[in-house]
């Protein structure tokens, strides 16, 4: 099953609010309060029905308090096909329908039929889980892991223990053991009373007497024959074991005298040669081990050396190039504002004449064309009176300006810097219209001499009049270009020093944010410290298994050499030769012991009982005459014991009156009866032992799947520092690389929850070609680290493979993570 689109028309906070479930694994992000359990607890209400609000449920029930609607719908896609489900308030967990892709719709029957024997308390307990699950890991103790795996093993194991609990209570109806209005229990007394009552019936035989003498003579005459029987058949057993012994004895006749043993290597030297070859075996069996373990070591290295010690400091120095790049960035922020104000002022100035802007003269230039214009010095001192002498005010005035522009650029005050600008531009304008105005009294200058000063400082276009007044816009269009020409140099500086960084970044690097580089950087270097530390344990394992292997050399070249000596006295050179040379050493003692063998089995008594026969077939005709009188025995004892049984049955026949057939058939009724109640209180009986077995079977068959799946998952989360999980009569262990094992109790918080939640993952993924549902995490890795967050995520991804994920978390380090969120924040509420 996977979520693919959920509407909420009112639960909780949330209400008439649309979520898209595109991404897998979905990451749901949101602070405390955001509605991220609202969220999971409607996801799971409309799969498997709203809280009834009684008792603790009541707070469970998430009922809105500003919309009248209740409920909400859910797209599933289940095989390839789609399904709205939705649910609204009503009984019974909310009235509910079901929608497919061709228009037909369905209740609750249709539901059930998509969800199989899922339900609520299942799917918590199997697809769900958060960090209270996983802060109580260390109070779980085997019995509660073995029982809950075998729950998670056989799905549906509910209906299988209600059928147990039906078979019980009707097993129960027919027999209890100390029951009496039970039907079975009732003829159980009603049998022992007839048997009481047959017992008594049979005293009344006519014939009781006669038929007692002749069986009390039947009896005497089979204890006799059994008597002469018990004497013959030891007779019997001996003949048959002299038989058995002839040709061993007609052996030990031929021959009393053992072939001589060859002289060979003392048992103590052949037990301490295999003793040896076994302690070699051993120590070469460890040297692989050894071996093995080096070379797993080796393999593993260059994972481990992907961040040498070596790049630590080169990664330190482009962490601090990024942290002074940073700083420079934000200056070069504030710079581009500056100067886009000073562009704006350069704009306003070339706005300002509708011409091009000269250079600005220089003093001696200034004074020169003073002069010039200075040829009547009569009206120019005329205007000055009239005037007031502007020019010193005007002067002020601008200078006043301009250093208030300056003030403001320096200080970044936008507001200073306009208010410089604007009084440098009003006293220039005053003073122009004060210059208009004087031009109505005529002044006599020379003007050829003002036209050629024109011309060569490039000022034929502007009025003379107002050459020395847009001096000083002049000035300032030349320091602004001058500024922008600083600005634009400084921005480019910038530029190619972010560009020598980038090159220098690795490529997975080169097009992030510095403030993401930054990030990026603190995880490499990070990593590298954790590589660095896993480089220095390994090299502390290899130095210890090399100086294990090499007290295993010295212990094998030791032991090889004793090996040798003894192997050298008996005349061998290895152990292929020691082999057939025990077993010609064997070979030699078994012919040598074969004669003493036959003396063995006979006795002192044997050798007498056997004397007393010249040869074979004497014995054999004794043998023959003992078996014929053994036969007429037995069969005098069968005679004897079919008379007995006819005179019994006759005594058990011969009545008064029909009393006691009468009994005999009702018991016999009865016994029928009773036998096949027995058989329906075993078949129930047999049937729960048979599903109790069939349920222990349907779990067992999984564990070793389950157990695989969650050690490959506990070794990426732990990036391979453990190895093997096992159930073990004290609990749960985990193998760490080296070998050393460690229970649950032992490990940390972090580790435990990682093992756990290997274990619950492992079970997912054995279980989804049964069982596919969403996996729902709520906040499960909060203890987690920047690079153990990654590594769980990685493994969220495998899972994703088969199961959809859906991951709750409220920590906002999600979000420096390269991975798309839901952002609860961003959506809009009421």
């Amino acid at each position: 099953m996977k979520i693919k689109k959920v509407h909420i028309d009112g639960f909780g906070k949330w209400h008439d609010q649309d979520f898209d479930f595109i991404a897998n694994p979905q990451i749901i992000y949101g602070p405390n309060e955001a509605g991220k359990t609202t969220l999971m607890a409607f996801l799971v209400s409309v799969l498997f029905g709203f809280a009834d609000g009684r008792g603790k449920n009541r707070f469970a029930q998430y009922i809105p308090k500003t919309t009248s609607s209740y409920g909400g719908s859910v797209l599933v896609e289940i095989n390839g096909h789609d399904y709205l489900i939705k649910r609204q308030r009503g009984r019974n967990g909310g009235k509910v329908s079901v929608t497919d892709s061709q228009g037909r719709q369905g209740g609750e029957q249709e539901l059930k039929q998509l969800l199989g024997p899922m339900d609520r308390s299942l799917y918590q307990a199997l697809f769900s889980f958060g960090q209270r699950d996983l802060t109580a890991i260390d109070e779980l103790n085997r019995d509660e892991w073995q029982q809950h795996l075998q729950q998670l093993g056989a799905v549906g194991s509910a209906q299988w223990d209600q059928l147990i609990d039906q078979y019980q209570k009707q097993a129960d109806h027919l027999y209890k053991p100390r029951g009496r209005k039970w039907p079975l229990n009732q003829d159980l007394h009603q049998y022992a009373d007839l048997t009481d009552k047959i017992n008594r019936a049979r005293g009344k035989f006519h014939r009781y007497q006669d038929l007692q003498a002749d069986l009390k003579t039947n009896k005497e005459k089979l204890r006799q024959a059994q008597a002469e029987l018990q004497k013959q058949q030891p007779r019997l057993q001996k003949l048959e074991h002299l038989q058995q012994l002839w040709p061993v004895y007609h052996e030990w006749q031929s021959s009393h005298q053992t072939r001589p043993l060859a002289d060979y290597l003392a048992d103590q030297q052949v037990t301490t040669a295999q003793e040896l070859q076994v302690r070699e075996k051993e120590l070469r069996r460890q040297q692989q081990v050894y071996q093995q373990r080096l070379a797993r070591i080796d393999h593993q290295s260059p994972q481990a050396t992907k961040h040498s010690p070596q790049s630590m400091p080169e990664l330190q120095r482009l962490k601090e190039q990024a942290v002074e790049l940073q700083a420079e960035e934000a200056l070069q922020r504030r710079q581009q504002t500056q100067a886009n104000q000073w562009q704006q002022e350069l704009t306003r100035i070339k706005t300002r004449y509708h011409h091009p802007l000269p250079a600005p003269l220089t003093p001696q230039e200034k004074a020169e064309l003073a002069r010039l214009l200075n040829v009547q010095p009569l009206s120019r001192a005329n205007t000055n009176q009239s005037n007031g002498d502007p020019s010193r005010a005007a002067m002020i005035g601008i200078i006043g300006g301009f250093v208030l522009f300056i003030i403001g650029l320096l200080a970044n005050a936008t507001f200073i810097t306009a208010i410089g600008a604007i009084a440098a531009f009003a006293t220039v304008m005053y003073l122009y219209y004060q210059r208009q105005g004087s031009h109505s009294a005529p002044v006599t200058t020379d003007s050829q001499a003002i036209m050629a000063f024109g011309q060569k400082h490039g000022l034929q276009d502007f009025p003379p009049d107002q050459w020395l007044l847009i001096q000083g816009d002049l000035q300032r269009n030349v320091e602004l270009v001058a500024q922008l020409q600083t600005a634009k140099q400084d921005q480019q500086r910038y530029d190619h020093q972010l560009a020598i960084f980038n090159q220098q970044l690795p490529p997975a690097l080169q097009n992030l944010t510095l403030a993401a580089v930054r990030t990026k950087l603190d995880d490499l270097l990070e990593q590298g410290q954790q590589a660095r530390q896993d480089i220095q344990a390994n090299t502390r394992e290899k130095t210890t298994i090399a100086n294990n292997l090499a007290q295993l050399n010295q212990d094998y070249s030791k032991i090889h050499q004793q090996k040798l000596a003894i192997y050298q006295q008996a005349g061998v050179h290895d152990d292929n030769q020691f082999t057939q040379y025990l077993a010609n050493r064997s070979a030699a003692q078994s012919q040598a012991l074969a004669s003493d063998a036959y003396g063995q089995q006979l006795t002192a008594e044997d050798r007498q009982a056997l004397a007393a026969y010249a040869n074979r077939d004497e014995l054999m005709t004794a043998l023959a005459k003992t078996r014929h009188q053994l036969d007429q025995l037995n069969l005098t004892i069968s005679h004897t014991h079919e008379e007995i049984q006819k005179d019994k049955v006759e005594i058990d026949s011969l009545v008064e009156d029909g009393t006691l057939s009468n009994l005999e058939q009702e018991r016999a009724n009865l016994a029928a009866k009773i036998w096949h109640e027995v058989q329906e209180w075993l078949r129930y009986q047999l049937a729960i032992q048979w599903v109790n077995k069939a349920l222990a079977g349907a779990s067992a068959d999984r564990y070793p799947a389950i157990i695989r799946q969650a050690e490959q998952y506990f070794a990426l989360l732990t990036a391979h520092r453990y190895s093997q999980i096992r159930l073990t009569a004290d609990g749960v262990k985990v193998v760490r690389r080296d070998q050393e094992v460690f229970l649950v109790e032992e490990l940390s918080q972090g580790t435990a929850e990682q093992l756990y939640i290997a274990l619950r993952l492992g079970f997912v993924t054995v279980m989804s070609d049964q069982a596919n549902f969403p996996v729902i995490i709520d906040d499960g890795f909060v203890n987690f680290d920047n690079v153990r967050r990654q590594r769980m995520l990685a493994l969220l991804e495998k899972i994703a493979e088969k199961n959809q994920v859906i991951y709750f978390t409220a920590d906002d380090r999600i979000k420096d993570l390269d991975v798309k969120i839901l952002d609860l924040q961003a959506l809009k509420r009421e």
